[in-house]
């Protein structure tokens, strides 16, 4: 039988698991006193019990912590590609695994989840998480004193893939039986911003003249990189995956066949990125004496780092995009921008949108459309000049007071009285003026309503007294 009962001087739960095994735990404190204690103990007691019943009950010794749960989470990631994969070990290690590593599974809650996001968010980060970027740091500088970690800025986008990743983390914990629920599954995500890699921003995008500039201005070894992604429009991870042995000399061509990021090689996501590429003839002439220049690297790269390394991505746009693009007097603008500046001014010079699709290694020209949309030139339907026609609207419209002129004029005309005089007859004969207002003829007059008293002229004559100037009414 389930009880909350006193042992050794404190309340605890004392209840069986599902083995039929008795178990007595205590809750954890300090608590201001016996009563708060007590309290704590029977929602101890509740707590195991539904655990009991979801058959998900586990001792304190074989509860995992969130490290070790994370781990076995990603172990269970066999489907997914390796920037994925990647992108999962850069969120745990930088974020998730600092702020709750040791901390045990059950006893994190919605509302510890909803203070990790706002941790992001504020303007300083967590110790935690700001000591863990510390200590890595350290690590590379111990086998490569250049080696630099750029600080910690978490965006929307960051912080949206960090909030994923915890769902799925608590959902398989759900699925293994280690907890009863999934305590991440409804946290509301931020608000997606424009800084959004997969987004076009207007502004970002460089014009033939700009690219010109920029190229001008880059020096090495970040020209040939810069140049791949202004000619070519490629990945940052496809330039500096690319290797000379993918370069078709006679044919004018390179295969894309992989991507590189942190040292590591991967084949792209979908059969579409995997695509021949044309190199123009400019592009080639940068290609040929660099290869004599910077001679064999380990892997055969077209882009190595000075050490002859695979380059870093957070390097070619740190030390090469960046300063180049100072140089040229340019805004600041992301290297992926490169790439879309690469569809936008073709599809604007004319390019057939399927050979843009083709070259960009989208999977098909719809995703194309809905990335580039406002870069395909559109001819005018003339919509709304029909419709014009249909209300019967003229086609060249005079301004406001030029209309105000002629219906002056057409009134002078045709001996109608100016609205100044009808206001000053139609405040005799027992109407006041309210609001001013436009008619249909576009002259301002002032709406009349019934005096609903008689102005001081009006008293001192009377009703009977007064004559209109229009003369006597009639009675019926």
């Amino acid at each position: 039988m389930a009880v909350v009962r006193k042992n050794r001087g404190r309340w605890v739960a004392d209840f069986r698991d599902q083995h039929q095994r008795r178990r007595i735990e205590a809750p954890q404190g300090p608590f201001d006193s016996a009563a708060f204690e007590k309290r704590a103990a029977e929602e101890l007691l509740q707590q195991r019990l539904a655990q009991v019943r979801g058959q998900t009950y586990l001792p304190e010794r074989l509860r995992p912590s969130f490290r070790e749960l994370a781990q076995q989470w990603l172990a269970s990631k066999v489907r997914v590609g390796q920037s994925t994969r990647s992108d999962y070990e850069t969120m745990l290690e930088c974020y998730l695994l600092p702020y709750f590593g040791t901390r045990k599974v059950e006893v994190i809650s919605r509302f510890d989840i909803e203070c990790f996001r706002a941790a992001l968010r504020a303007e300083v980060l967590p110790d935690c998480i700001v000591q863990a970027r510390d200590e890595k740091r350290l690590q590379l500088q111990a086998t490569n004193p250049s080696a630099v970690l750029k600080p910690l800025r978490p965006g929307p986008r960051t912080i949206n893939k960090c909030l994923g990743i915890l769902v799925s983390i608590f959902g398989y914990a759900q699925d293994h039986k280690v907890l009863v629920g999934n305590v991440a599954a409804r946290i509301d995500k931020l608000r997606a911003t424009q800084g959004d890699e997969s987004r076009v921003i207007a502004e970002n995008i460089l014009a033939p003249a700009e690219l010109s500039a920029l190229l001008a201005h880059a020096l090495d070894p970040y020209r040939v990189p810069i140049a791949l992604a202004v000619f070519c429009g490629l990945r940052i991870g496809e330039v500096v995956g690319l290797k000379w042995s993918d370069i078709d000399w006679v044919g004018h061509t390179a295969n894309i066949r992989r991507q590189q990021r942190r040292g590591v090689f991967f084949v792209p996501k979908t059969r579409a990125s995997q695509r021949t590429i044309e190199l123009p003839a400019a592009l080639l002439a940068l290609l040929e004496p660099w290869q004599k220049r910077i001679g064999v690297n380990e892997h055969d790269l077209v882009c190595p780092s000075v050490l002859g390394k695979p380059m870093q991505g957070s390097a070619l746009l740190q030390r090469g995009l960046r300063p180049a693009l100072e140089r040229a007097g340019l805004r600041p603008v992301r290297f992926h921008d490169l790439r879309h500046s690469f569809a936008s001014n073709l599809l604007e010079a004319g390019v057939n949108i399927v050979t843009v699709s083709k070259a960009l290694g989208h999977a098909n020209v719809q995703i194309t459309l809905t990335i580039y949309a406002s870069a395909v030139p559109k001819a005018r339907q003339g919509a709304s000049d029909r419709m014009a026609a249909l209300v019967g609207l003229p086609k060249k419209v005079e301004t406001k007071w030029k209309q105000i002129e002629a219906n002056e004029q057409k009134a002078a005309r045709t001996d109608v009285k100016p609205a100044s005089q009808v206001l000053e007859m139609a405040e005799r004969v027992g109407f006041e003026p309210t609001n001013t207002r436009e008619d249909v003829t576009g002259i301002p007059v002032q709406r009349l309503r019934p005096l609903g008293h008689l102005s001081a002229a009006g008293k001192s004559l009377g009703r009977e007294g007064y004559t209109s100037p229009l003369g006597p009414r009639k009675r019926t």
